[in-house]
């Protein structure tokens, strides 16, 4: 086939970006004589609200290809592709801009392309083009017109031997993706209820619009009837059966999958409940971070989230004391913070009242500003950024604060995923240095930094820093206590973790030494269902970094129970049940509209192995999980679960979560809230020892920090007691002084206030709210 001067403009790179296909090797030649239709066809246009229903039918003998993996449902690459670079200090109204510029002009450039197409008579490429062009308007929300371009793009695959074998079934998943998402948005997102997309579906949760769903099973049969090996499919289907309330019963038993081992977890430790619709913190948005804490000092957690959404400002959850949330980023003064994918808390200057970094610029090509807001105490924020010396624009998913150099100043490392990531040196002026390379923290900027973690691994009380790649391994740097720092990878055995996204350092096992759970983006959706039928995966994994007494790490993972594929971006983790040792949950997903897996909740067995916990407390939810923070915001003694949630783009949106504990364990608890003096005042860095009273005492070790890099828990510790209703200790080291203060025999399910070098701690006020309804 002659090639005409729309290939020759490069305009069908543009389906190359987002399906991965490369045009050049198109194996048609010439146009030969139309044939008569193959298969029975879709409607090619829709009748109002009617989605196209598929027939199966094939031609036998045709070699045909299976879908190309490599698509893009969501239209996401080729819209960062085609941003207009906005230059250096570019304000975020700026960058909005351009992000709102290709929205309005996105789908022209296929529309013309397709007429020149047809004009040319070239209608392999205009079947390509148009599922370019699908795949696009399902990025900017429209599905219905996505599924309308499909069903043209497929009666022209239909009408010869050669279309139809390379691209036919390209197609057909492509329309069962976006019928799937038809019915969420219907029923999931317009419909909203507290058990909406949560696996396993409940009865409450059937679609009541069945619509999106029936066509789905149609399209996903189709395909699977030509390829039935295909997992993705499998799941998807079983899924599609589940939204109609059809599933086991009425799945064809060669796709079946069973979840009978998701399902009946070996523990349980109570559902857990949404309520973020009742309480007032379900915003609908994209991707973004997450902070649970108190930013007013009334005693209560507020929560305050971002999102990637250019033109979606932070917004600032007040809690009531009643049992709601009041939305106040305008009056807080953060309606001008205009995206980010992620925030951190930490009081930087010193004065009492709790700031937030928002990091910005992840997965694009072009860098953005991060802005830093201080806290006036009075319930505004200001942004600072400029002034502290901290508006270089950079790519950036994650930060993180310490007082790397113990002179009661929080300083800041930034992950950078295009530049050398960042090191800020706090000056006594409330200003920082850029210092990263002076102080040894070098890595290539092709590494893609995604993720740090602050870890004194020796208990020296100067914090070293572990480093999470995605496109390269991880690093470990021990702190020289000089301000500089060395590369210690290899020597403490963490130069395996590869592909990585979010981490964070925790002492899991109570044994007085902080450990590194290592997260890994690979993404393969099929590779997460094996792991969730328990079958083994040849991918790249999770690691478990075991600190054995501050000399080297022993990676535990797949003896821990945690050698499986999660797809994990936003992460955080906490004791769910009271029981002494720290429990996780991961917020996972990508872009792919066809990634409908769950989040997952693991609870740790005694320090030695996880047990997963999904299917009993009902937090699988499937849609896309980002910032996670763990805080007991109700005050009742458990710690509930928020979960920032949305895709990464505008037709990907879903309503943020928080999941109430039900506190069924009946566990004891301790809330401490420290306050450096020497040290800094959000007491960064200081090690908690805690030793339960009774026959048989049990030793906790914490040490504070906000958790995950992809979420922020609260700096106030909670501490679970397991049976035990007193505490025979509280021990509390300091980085800056190096103090330890001991206090015992202390009464269990209370909140106390612990100043650096007081004598005494401080009971605080605390009362449980009201539940919702």
């Amino acid at each position: 086939m002659q090639r005409t001067a729309v290939l020759r403009t490069g305009a069908l790179v543009v389906f190359a970006i987002l399906a991965g296909l490369t045009l050049a090797k198109n194996p048609f030649s010439s146009p030969g004589t139309p044939k008569p239709a193959l298969l029975t066809s879709a409607k090619a246009e829709m009748n109002g609200a009617t989605v196209p229903t598929p027939t199966i039918a094939r031609r036998q003998g045709l070699a045909y290809r299976p879908r190309n993996p490599q698509i893009d449902t969501s239209g996401f690459s080729y819209m960062i592709s085609k941003l207009k670079d906005w230059g250096p200090g570019a304000s975020l109204e700026k960058v909005d801009e351009s992000y709102r510029d290709f929205q309005k002009t996105a789908i022209e450039p296929f529309d013309r392309s397709i007429e020149n197409l047809r004009k040319a008579g070239d209608l392999p490429n205009v079947a390509t083009m148009s599922m370019g062009q699908a795949m696009v308007f399902n990025g900017l929300g429209e599905t219905r017109r996505s599924l309308e371009t499909l069903a043209s793009a497929r009666s022209i695959a239909e009408s010869d031997d050669r279309i139809a074998q390379e691209i036919l079934f390209s197609i057909i998943y492509l329309q069962g993706i976006g019928s799937m998402r038809l019915g969420e948005n219907e029923n999931c997102i317009d419909c909203r209820g507290e058990s909406s997309c949560i696996l396993p579906i409940s009865a409450a949760a059937v679609h009541v619009k069945p619509e999106g769903s029936r066509a789905a099973i149609a399209y996903f049969h189709e395909y699977l009837e030509q390829f039935p090996d295909d997992l993705e499919i499998r799941w998807l289907l079983n899924l599609a059966h589940m939204t109609l309330g059809e599933y086991p019963a009425r799945v064809d038993p060669k796709y079946l999958i069973p979840l009978d081992r998701f399902q009946k977890s070996e523990f349980d430790i109570g559902k857990f409940r949404d309520v973020g619709h009742l309480v007032g913190v379900n915003r609908l948005n994209q991707a973004g971070g997450s902070i649970m804490d108190d930013f007013d000092n009334d005693g209560l957690l507020d929560i305050v989230t971002t999102s990637w959404d250019s033109s979606m400002p932070m917004a600032v959850y007040r809690n009531k004391g009643d049992g709601t949330f009041e939305e106040r980023g305008s009056s807080a003064g953060v309606s001008s913070q205009l995206g980010g994918l992620n925030c951190v808390q930490a009081d930087y200057d010193n004065d009492g009242n709790l700031d937030i970094y928002v990091p910005r610029g992840a997965w694009i090509r072009n860098p953005i500003r991060p802005s830093l807001l201080r806290n006036r105490g009075d319930g505004t924020f200001e942004d600072v950024t400029e002034r502290a010396g901290l508006l270089d624009p950079v790519n950036s998913n994650s930060a993180t604060w310490a007082d790397y150099d113990n002179d009661g100043l929080l300083d800041l490392f930034v992950c950078c995923e295009r530049q050398q990531s960042r090191l800020y040196h706090q000056r006594k002026d409330g200003t920082f240095e850029e210092v990263a390379v002076k102080a040894g923290l070098t890595e290539p900027p092709s590494s893609y930094c995604k993720g740090a973690a602050w870890i004194d691994v020796d208990n020296d009380d100067y914090p070293d820093l572990f480093l999470s790649h995605l496109r390269s391994t991880g690093k470990l740097f021990r702190n020289r206590k000089d301000g500089t720092f060395e590369d210690i990878t290899s020597e403490f055995g963490i130069d395996k973790h590869r592909i990585g996204f979010s981490c964070w350092a925790w002492d899991y096992d109570n044994d007085g030494f902080l450990d590194i759970l290592a997260t890994c983006y690979q993404r393969t959706v099929a590779d997460v269902v094996r792991g969730l039928l328990g079958q083994p995966h040849a991918r790249e994994s999770n690691r478990l970094f075991h600190n054995r007494g501050g000399k080297a790490f022993e990676d535990t993972a797949k003896a821990a129970g945690l050698d499986m594929v999660f797809e994990t971006m936003g992460s955080n983790f906490g004791d769910f049940d009271n029981d002494g040792f720290l429990d996780f949950y991961l917020a996972t997903g990508e872009p792919s509209l066809a990634t409908l897996i769950p989040n997952r909740m693991f609870r740790n067995v005694d320090g030695a192995r996880f047990a997963e916990i999904t299917g009993s407390s009902g937090t699988g939810h499937l849609q896309k999980g980002h910032g996670v923070a763990c805080g007991d915001w109700d005050r009742d003694g458990d710690i509930d679960l928020f979960v920032e949630t949305g895709g990464a783009v505008n037709g990907d949106r879903f309503h943020n979560l928080l999941f109430q504990n039900p506190g069924l364990s009946k566990n004891h608890w301790l809330s401490l809230k420290l306050i450096g003096e020497k040290s800094n005042r959000s007491a960064i860095g200081a090690r908690i020892k805690v030793v339960t009273a009774g026959a048989k005492p049990q030793t906790i070790h914490l040490h504070v920090s906000s958790g995950s890099s992809f979420g922020a828990n609260p700096l106030e510790q909670h501490v679970g007691l397991g049976k035990a209703d007193k505490v025979a200790l509280v021990e509390i080291h300091w980085p800056t002084s190096g103090a330890t203060q001991v206090f015992r025999d202390l009464d269990a399910d209370q909140a106390l206030e612990i100043r650096e070098l007081a004598a005494t701690p401080r009971k605080l006020p605390r009362k449980p709210l009201p539940q919702p309804e």
